[in-house]
C-alpha cells in the first residue's frame, strides 16, 4: 500500500491521534475554539496536499525525483504560512506551529507502524520534505506578521532582532529535533535570519526605521 492510500484510508484515525497529542501538550493549552474548529481543518487540508504530493512524485519520472520541488509542494508551505496566521490570532506562538506538524507526522508513523503498513524510505522522505515547507513557510509568516505588527520609534531595533531570534530559535529546534535536515528550506529560514540579524547590527544609523 502506498503512503498516499495509507493517508487517505486513515484520516480520520490520523486526525484523531493528532488531535489528542496537540490536546496533551501541557504548554501552550489549545482552546476548544481551535480544537473544534482549526485542527479538524488545518490537518484535512494538510493531509490531503501530502496525498497530492505523495501522487505527483510517483508520477515524475524517476530519473528526476532527487531534483527540485514540486509545484504541489509551494501549496503545503502556504498552508504552513496560513495555519501560522491563524493559531497567531488565538494567541498561540510559533513553537505551537511547528509542534502540530511534528505531531501530524508521528501520527502518521505511529499508525503506519502499528498496522504494519509497506510504507517505502523514498514516502517517507517526500513526507518530510512536505514538513519542511511547511514548517519554513509556518514560521516565515509567522515573523513577518509579528514584524508589521512593530511601529516606528524606539525600541523597534531590539524587537526585529527579537523577532529573528525566535524565528531561528524554533526553526533550529526543528532541525535539532530531526524533523527536518541541514539542507531543508527550514535551516535556510535559519540562515536567513542570521543574515537579516547582521544586517541590523552592522547598521547603526537605523536603529528604529
Amino acid at each position: 500500500m502506498s503512503l498516499q492510500q495509507f493517508i487517505a484510508d486513515n484520516r480520520p484515525e490520523i486526525i484523531k491521534r493528532t488531535r489528542a497529542r496537540i490536546a496533551g501538550h501541557s504548554s501552550p493549552r489549545p482552546n476548544e475554539l481551535e480544537m473544534e474548529h482549526g485542527v479538524p481543518f488545518f490537518l484535512s487540508e494538510l493531509l490531503a496536499q501530502f496525498a497530492t504530493v505523495l501522487r505527483d512524485e510517483a508520477a515524475r519520472d524517476p530519473a528526476q525525483r532527487r531534483a527540485s520541488s514540486l509545484p504541489s509542494e509551494a501549496n503545503i508551505a502556504r498552508s504552513g504560512a496560513l495555519h501560522g496566521q491563524n493559531l497567531g490570532k488565538f494567541g498561540f506562538g510559533i513553537e505551537q506551529v511547528v509542534r502540530d506538524y511534528g505531531d501530524v507526522c508521528q501520527a502518521v508513523t505511529e499508525l503506519a507502524d502499528e498496522e504494519g503498513a509497506t510504507v517505502t524510505a523514498a514516502e517517507f522522505h517526500t513526507l518530510n520534505r512536505c514538513l519542511d515547507s511547511a514548517i519554513a513557510g509556518a514560521v516565515t509568516s509567522w515573523s513577518q506578521e509579528r514584524e508589521k505588527s512593530l511601529v516606528k520609534g524606539e525600541g523597534r531595533r531590539d524587537r526585529r532582532l527579537l523577532t529573528l531570534v525566535d524565528a531561528a530559535a524554533v526553526s533550529l529546534g526543528a532541525l535539532r529535533g530531526g524533523r527536518v535536515g541541514s539542507g531543508s528550506d527550514t535551516a535556510a529560514v535559519v540562515e536567513e535570519c542570521l543574515v537579516e540579524m547582521r544586517s541590523i547590527l552592522a547598521d547603526p544609523k537605523r536603529p528604529n526605521d
